[in-house]
């Protein structure tokens, strides 16, 4: 297995502490390479981010700007030069992590197979994003299988208006079509951990800082269902979202309230006028404010008007 062809990656904000106990001890790479990009961290967060990674033989790199995107973007030049037999690389949140030791290798193993090629993004299924507690990993090994990000699509404001997610009823009748069990397209996968091919970054995404965290991997995502690039999920491979792992260090357990100038943990807006200025619409008034003319052609047109319930836009074999 070529292990080269996929890094592991984090962008760590003033959270280190969180980092050094918690990322380093749920993420086992094993013989892959981890990569962190600080996001322009207070000075003294920074001198320890750097010698924690230096102590675990983590490459730290600098933000060249600021937030997720900009994090992505100083990665992936790093990568265009001085590793270019990486495809891939995995971001993943500081709360989240894989649930088995195969993860990574099962990925490398697409990646050799020349699967992964045509896809920008690839998700994977995330234990019950909703309630973040250690109830969800039991749920995981009683067999339940909760597709959570289905509850994160582009269109959820469209197809179902008034809610950014699921109401129980459809959730329910959804997630009863097996066709969601095999890998399929999907507008975006949860971006609390995602897969991004390098070579289709290169090629096709013109990165913002204007995303400190909310709505930067969805803009991602948008350009690449723009450019009929399609993003692809794995439902065999899970992810746990264990949100609650921030309270321990201080880190407010909805980076939403600490979206504020001044905050160590400045995430940025949830929703402002560049996603607008951008795309054309309102995210929180999606159905109302979209011209969905303007995407004609395109695979935003194809999930404007598909039907959740009848499964995936797409079903593919890996």
């Amino acid at each position: 297995m070529n292990k080269k062809n996929l890094i592991i990656y984090v962008s760590s904000r003033n959270n280190y502490d969180m980092l050094k106990h918690e990322v380093f001890k749920n993420i086992n790479f094993d013989g892959f390479e981890f990569i962190n990009v600080d996001d322009n961290s207070e000075k003294d967060e920074k001198i320890k981010g750097s010698q924690i990674c230096k102590e675990k033989g983590v490459e730290f790199l600098e933000n060249k700007s600021r937030g997720v995107q900009s994090a992505t973007q100083t990665l992936i030049d790093f990568i265009n030069i001085n590793r270019p037999d990486c495809k891939w690389i995995i971001c993943f949140q500081h709360d989240n992590y894989p649930l088995t030791k195969t993860f990574f290798n099962q990925i490398s193993a697409y990646i050799s197979k020349d699967k992964l090629d045509k896809f920008g993004l690839i998700g994977f299924n995330n234990l019950d994003h909703g309630s973040y507690t250690l109830l969800s990993y039991y749920k995981y090994l009683l067999g339940f299988r909760p597709l959570g990000m289905i509850g994160l699509a582009h269109f959820q404001e469209i197809i179902y208006p008034g809610s950014m997610w699921l109401c129980p009823r459809k959730r329910s009748k959804i997630l009863k079509n097996k066709l969601w069990r095999k890998p399929f397209i999907v507008e975006f996968p949860m971006w609390a951990s995602v897969g991004i091919n390098v070579k289709k970054w290169n090629s096709n995404i013109i990165p913002t800082d204007k995303f400190h965290f909310h709505l930067w991997l969805p803009d991602v995502a948008m350009q690449f269902n723009s450019k009929n690039v399609p993003c692809l999920i794995i439902p065999n491979l899970y992810c746990f979202n264990h949100q609650n792992l921030k309270l321990k260090y201080g880190i407010p357990w909805n980076s939403a309230t600490s979206a504020k100038d001044g905050n160590s943990y400045h995430f940025g807006k949830m929703f402002d006028e560049h996603w607008i200025d951008r795309w054309g619409w309102d995210p929180l008034n999606a159905n109302k404010t979209i011209n969905i003319n303007d995407y004609k052609g395109t695979l935003i047109e194809q999930f404007y008007y598909h039907d959740l319930e009848k499964g995936p836009l797409k079903n593919i074999t890996l």
